[in-house]
C-alpha cells in the first residue's frame, strides 16, 4: 500500500472501528440495560423517543448535552429557557438547517455530522502529525485518540468531532502556509467552541516561523490570522438580537454552577473537595473502589448504587486532569512549538472555571480535542506496551459508553 493511500485508508479504518465499538456498546446497552432513574434532560423535559433506525443508532448517543443541542436546533437561543447561550452555535445551526434540508430529525443530522466530521478529522490529523513526526507516530496518535476511554463523545451528538475537524483543518492549513483557508476554518472553530479563538496563539507561532521579521511578506497573509477573533463577535451580535444580552455565553455560565478560582485551587478542590452541593462532594471520592474491593461481583458492578457512586465520584476527572498535565509537561520537549501553544491554554483555562458540582467538570471531554496530548501518548507507548494500553483503554471506552447511554454522568 502506498504512503498516500495509507494516509486515507488508515484514518478511515480507525474511524470505522471506533464507530463499531461505540455503537455496539451504546445500542446493546440501550436495548438491554436499565436506564438510571435519575435523568437530566433540559429543563427536566424528556423529548419523545425517536423511531425506526434512529431509535437504535441515534437515541443512545443523544444523552446529556445532546438534548441541549437538539433543543437549540429546534427552538433557537430565545426558546424555552435561559441556559442555551452556554452552548456555541455552529453545531446546532448545522443540525437545524440540515434537518430542514433533508427532512430528518435534528438528532439524526447531529449524529451524522459528528461521525462524518470525526472521520474527516482523523484523515487531516494523520497528515498534520506526519508533517512533524514519522507515519508510525501518526498511526499511534489516531489509535490513542479514537479509543481513549472518553472518545465516545466523538460519536455522540456533541461538538467534539466538529471542533476537532475545525482545529486540525485550521492548523494543517496554517502549517502548509494556506493562511486564508486557515483563518476561515479557524473562524468556524471559534463558532463551534469558545476555545476556538485561541487558535490565534499557534497561528502566531506558525506565522512567525514562516515569515520571521520579513515585514514586506506579512501582507496580505497576516490578515486572515485574526479571523478566529470574529467568532465570539458574531455570536455576541446574534445573542444581542435574540436574547438582548451579547455576553450571555459568559454570563449564563453561573447557571451551570461555575465560578472563578486560580488553577492550583481548582486542582485542590478536585482532590479534597471544596463544595458539597446536595451531599455530593465536588472533588474525587473513592468509596466505589472500597465497595468493589469488598464485594467484587457482577452484581456489584451492575447495581445502580455502585454505578451512581462511580459516576458521582469525580475519579475520572481527577485522573484524566493529572494525566493530561503530565503529558503536557512531557510535550514541552517533544512537541513542535505551535502544538504546545495550542495545548497549554486549552488545559489551563478550564482550571480557572471550576464547577461547584464537579470541580474538574468536563476536562476528560474538553481535552479530547487537544490532539497534541495524544501525540505525546504515541511517542511514549510503542510496541507491546502500546498494545496493552490500547486494549485497556478500549475496555474502559466500552464501559463509559454504557454509563453514558444509561444516563450516568461521565464528564
Amino acid at each position: 500500500m502506498s504512503i498516500a493511500s495509507d494516509a486515507i485508508s488508515f484514518p478511515l479504518t480507525i474511524a470505522a472501528l471506533h464507530w463499531i465499538v461505540v455503537q455496539l456498546a451504546a445500542t446493546l446497552a440501550f436495548r438491554n440495560g436499565t436506564l438510571n432513574t435519575i435523568v437530566s434532560p433540559p429543563y427536566q423535559t424528556m423529548p419523545p423517543p425517536l423511531t425506526g433506525l434512529a431509535h437504535l443508532l441515534v437515541e443512545p448517543l443523544r444523552q446529556w448535552d445532546g438534548l441541549w443541542y437538539k433543543l437549540i436546533a429546534e427552538q433557537g437561543y430565545g426558546g424555552s429557557g435561559e441556559f442555551q447561550a452556554a452552548f456555541w452555535p455552529l453545531f446546532p445551526w448545522i443540525m437545524d438547517y440540515g434537518g430542514r434540508l433533508t427532512g430528518w430529525t435534528v438528532d439524526s443530522v447531529g449524529y451524522i455530522v459528528s461521525h462524518l466530521a470525526f472521520a474527516a478529522a482523523l484523515v487531516l490529523l494523520y497528515r498534520l502529525v506526519s508533517l512533524d513526526f514519522d507515519p508510525a507516530v501518526a498511526r499511534r496518535t489516531l489509535l490513542a485518540l479514537a479509543f481513549f476511554p472518553t472518545a465516545f463523545f466523538f460519536s455522540a451528538i456533541y461538538t467534539e468531532s466538529l471542533f476537532l475537524l475545525c482545529i486540525v483543518g485550521a492548523l494543517l492549513a496554517a502549517r502548509l502556509g494556506h493562511w486564508w483557508i486557515a483563518g476561515a476554518v479557524g473562524l468556524l472553530a471559534a463558532l463551534t467552541r469558545s476555545y476556538g479563538i485561541l487558535l490565534l496563539l499557534p497561528f502566531a507561532v506558525l506565522f512567525f516561523q514562516q515569515y520571521r521579521l520579513d515585514f514586506r511578506r506579512w501582507l496580505p497573509n497576516i490578515l486572515p490570522l485574526a479571523l478566529p477573533a470574529l467568532g465570539p463577535l458574531i455570536f455576541a451580535y446574534y445573542l444581542r438580537e435574540v436574547v438582548d444580552d451579547p455576553l450571555a455565553f459568559f454570563t449564563k455560565q453561573s447557571g451551570w454552577d461555575r465560578y472563578s478560582l486560580p488553577p492550583w485551587e481548582t486542582l485542590r478542590c478536585g482532590i479534597v473537595s471544596c463544595y458539597n452541593l446536595g451531599g455530593e462532594p465536588d472533588g474525587a471520592t473513592w468509596t466505589w473502589l472500597q465497595t468493589l474491593t469488598n464485594n467484587p461481583t457482577w452484581q456489584t458492578l451492575t447495581s445502580q448504587a455502585f454505578r451512581l457512586d462511580v459516576a458521582d465520584s469525580d475519579t475520572l476527572e481527577l485522573v484524566c486532569t493529572l494525566l493530561f498535565l503530565a503529558l503536557a509537561l512531557l510535550g514541552l520537549r517533544a512537541l513542535p512549538l505551535y502544538q504546545t501553544a495550542f495545548l497549554l491554554p486549552g488545559l489551563i483555562i478550564p482550571l480557572y472555571q471550576p464547577s461547584q458540582v464537579h470541580a474538574l467538570m468536563s476536562i476528560p471531554r474538553f481535552s479530547l480535542t487537544l490532539f497534541p496530548l495524544f501525540v505525546v501518548l504515541a511517542l511514549i507507548f510503542k510496541g507491546r506496551l502500546a498494545a496493552v494500553a490500547l486494549t485497556l483503554s478500549t475496555v474502559l471506552l466500552v464501559l463509559l459508553t454504557v454509563q453514558f447511554t444509561h444516563w450516568y454522568w461521565v464528564s
